[in-house]
């Protein structure tokens, strides 16, 4: 595996726990919606970035290796 951190581990414990309720409850593109805004968030106040492509995929990759798939499209 990479030394490089998961996009997802990037994102503090209350927008990590966000995310995963967003995944199994709204639609994708307010998913998608919501990662673009944190990313853009997190680079103008904690010089953190976040690749919401990544993000998105590594959180889709998750969801689908469940056996209950709650990702809604």
């Amino acid at each position: 595996m990479e030394n490089e951190k998961l996009e997802f581990f990037k994102l503090d414990e209350i927008d990590r726990k966000v995310l995963l309720w967003l995944l199994a409850h709204v639609p994708q593109k307010s998913v998608i919606a919501w990662i673009d805004y944190v990313a853009i968030e997190y680079r103008q106040s904690k010089a953190v970035l976040i690749d919401s492509e990544k993000l998105l995929t590594e959180m889709q990759d998750e969801v689908l290796q469940r056996p209950d798939d709650s990702f809604r499209v």
